[in-house]
């Protein structure tokens, strides 16, 4: 019994880590958007002439949600299976 609630524990911390991370990560992307705003006089650029930057930052926010959590959740599987 004590060793089932270890490993969810540990389970959960791995999970509340990679949370954290990518949650400093999209701060960090956001910062930068914001940024580039700023400097550009709050226009949005255009990259290729066609595609709004902030585009490109709202699919790395997406992204980094998507393999930080595939990630931790994997390891979160494997910490519970014991196959560590």
């Amino acid at each position: 019994m004590l060793e089932s609630l270890h490993k969810a524990a540990r389970a959960g911390v791995a999970v509340v880590g990679h949370t954290l991370i990518a949650a400093v990560l999209i701060v960090c992307a956001s910062g930068v958007e914001h940024l580039i705003l700023l400097v550009n006089g709050g226009h949005d650029p255009l990259v290729y002439g066609r595609l709004p930057l902030s585009y490109l930052f709202q699919t790395i926010d997406i992204a980094m949600i998507a393999v930080f959590g595939f990630f931790g959740l994997v390891e979160a599987i494997r910490i519970m299976r014991g196959d560590e």
